[in-house]
């Protein structure tokens, strides 16, 4: 396994994020009563985002208690998202809800942070 396979994990969801909110897609409105697809799915990638952030840090980079590092970098991320959304692209808006949906991911892994930890050092997936 390479060194920095998390790191590696991380960079490789976050262009996967990036590529997503930036490409316009021809996708059908995925709207039902109360939360949307289009929601779940940003709170899902923002905490698999999350996660494999919050991994490199404490199994790559060595950085014990990086919940708040964690928050503070995929949070920013996302805003930044939404603003390029919002301004510099024109066939894309930015939308409130999505930085709502994207916090709520990141604050389930760190709910979770610990649990997905031991689960990962235990099993000693990718650990170098």
């Amino acid at each position: 396994m390479p060194k920095f396979s998390w790191t590696i994990f991380t960079i490789s969801v976050a262009t996967f994020i990036v590529f997503l909110s930036t490409v316009p897609l021809q996708l059908p409105p995925l709207n039902n009563v109360g939360l949307s697809v289009d929601k779940l799915a940003h709170c899902l990638a923002y905490f698999v985002l999350s996660t494999m952030l919050g991994l490199a840090l404490e199994l790559d980079w060595i950085i014990k208690n990086s919940n708040r590092i964690v928050f503070l970098v995929v949070f920013l991320f996302g805003l930044t998202l939404e603003i390029i959304q919002g301004y510099a692209l024109v066939y894309r808006t930015f939308e409130i809800y999505d930085l709502l949906a994207n916090s709520v991911g990141i604050f389930a892994f760190i709910l979770f942070a610990k649990t997905i930890k031991k689960i990962v050092v235990k099993s000693r997936i990718f650990i170098n």
